[in-house]
């Protein structure tokens, strides 16, 4: 059936397009949304309208990260130019001259006192070394047989002393019986005369062999003394040859290790001459200036690290307790453990580490200043508290503090908004001051 009024196709078109967009505007007034709602009449609650037109609702809670505080030490690695000593470093020197034999031993081995380590060519010495017991057997033949000599020459003139002696003796018998017998006219004056000549004699013989017994005594003393003194002297030759021999090893005057060999096999040697370097491990020392802050710090058995052409050594303080000087270093001295090989008088670098203080580490930018008081913002119950802090010392973006709680959480990069007793809503935990944490 066809409608009384009908409608035209295209304009039935243009006509439901409005409609179309009428309907939309309706569902999204704050009247209705179509269906049920709309046919009702009834209102939505306001807090549930989708009105567009309204501003969002406020957020009071700032968003912020936190840090745990910790309590701990806060220490810095310090570098120090060092002078590399020993108390015992030795250029030992070859005592006689030769070429060089044999060596015993090389670079960076310990060897002890006593130790031979180069060996000279001592074919000269042990030939000198024979010549002299030669020498010194000859004076020992001469000596003896200037004994036997002069014992049997003192023993024959003594025998002529005592025949003096007897014959002295009848003489005087003799002229005392001529005596008498010329007072009883018994011989004649030219008896008695030969009888007094006779006893004149045999004093003179016995004065003479008493003298040749005494002039011998005293030359064979003098021989024998001169004797004695050749023996002497060539037996001092004797030692001294045993000692050049001796001093062909070149032997190390104490323990230690070798730094360096200046010879070779087949080279000379002179007398005098540097033959190899040796140094106590034990004595080997370096001498670096502090501050005094630290040298109170550098206890006596800290260790170092001690580097020296690309090896590293490990030093042990031994004394720190010297007084500062013009330039207000403290001189500090350290063992070198293994040093050996080191050079006396040479450059190190000393590595170190230097507390600075003790407390609670927090980052540097957690501390705020205000009104010329140190203070961080500790996160409590959802409430940023503001809490005043000492400051015990800094370094490398930490900082040592007293006054705040170890454990609390340290608000951490602080936002410029941030005040005492502001509502606030914990984040991530932050990773500290440059991706360091405290």
């Amino acid at each position: 059936m066809t409608p009384a009024h009908s409608v035209p196709p295209r304009l039935a078109r243009r006509l439901a397009l409005p409609l179309t967009l009428l309907l939309l505007l309706a569902a999204c007034s704050p009247g209705g949304q179509g269906g049920a709602d709309a046919g009702s009449g009834a209102a939505r609650p306001a807090a549930t309208r989708n009105d567009l037109d309204a501003a969002p609702a406020k957020t009071t809670a700032l968003a912020v990260r936190t840090v745990p505080a910790r309590a701990g030490t806060l220490s810095v690695q310090r570098t120090a130019s060092a002078t590399i000593r020993a108390d015992r470093d030795s250029n030992v020197a070859a005592q006689a001259s030769g070429t060089v034999e044999r060596v015993l031993a090389q670079e960076g081995d310990r060897v002890g006192a006593g130790q031979v380590v180069v060996r000279l060519d001592d074919t000269q010495a042990r030939q000198a070394l024979e010549n002299a017991r030669l020498q010194a057997q000859q004076a020992q033949i001469s000596l003896e047989q200037a004994r036997t000599n002069t014992g049997q020459a003192t023993a024959s003139l003594g025998a002529a002393v005592q025949a003096a002696e007897a014959s002295l003796e009848k003489a005087r018998q003799d002229a005392a019986s001529a005596e008498n017998l010329y007072g009883l006219g018994g011989i004649s004056q030219a008896d008695l005369n030969a009888a007094r000549s006779a006893l004149a004699q045999a004093e003179s013989a016995l004065a003479q062999a008493r003298n040749n017994l005494s002039q011998n005594g005293r030359g064979g003393q003098s021989s024998l003394a001169l004797l004695q003194t050749q023996l002497e002297t060539a037996r001092a030759g004797v030692r001294q040859a045993q000692e050049n021999l001796t001093r062909t090893a070149v032997k190390a005057p104490f323990a230690g290790v070798i730094a360096s060999l200046a010879v070779e096999v087949g080279e000379f040697a002179a007398q005098g001459s540097p033959v190899f370097r040796l140094v106590d491990e034990n004595s080997v020392k370096a001498t670096f200036n502090v501050s005094p802050a630290d040298a109170a710090a550098l206890q006596p058995g800290t260790r170092l690290n001690l580097g020296y052409g690309g090896t590293n050594y490990v030093a042990v303080v031994q004394d720190a307790s010297g007084i500062a000087g013009s330039d207000r270093l403290v001189p500090v001295t350290a063992r070198v453990q293994g040093g050996g090989s080191l050079p006396v008088g040479g450059t190190a670098q000393v590595r170190y580490r230097a507390t600075l203080g003790n407390g609670v580490l927090v980052p540097t930018g957690a501390i705020q200043v205000e009104g010329g008081e140190n203070a961080v913002y500790v996160a409590a119950q959802g409430t940023a508290r503001r809490v005043p802090v000492t400051v015990v010392a800094e370094s490398q973006g930490r900082v040592a503090v007293r006054g705040v709680t170890a454990g609390a959480r340290v608000i951490f990069p602080v936002p410029p908004s941030l005040q005492d007793g502001a509502s606030i809503r914990v984040g991530a935990p932050a990773a500290g001051a440059g991706g360091q944490s405290p």
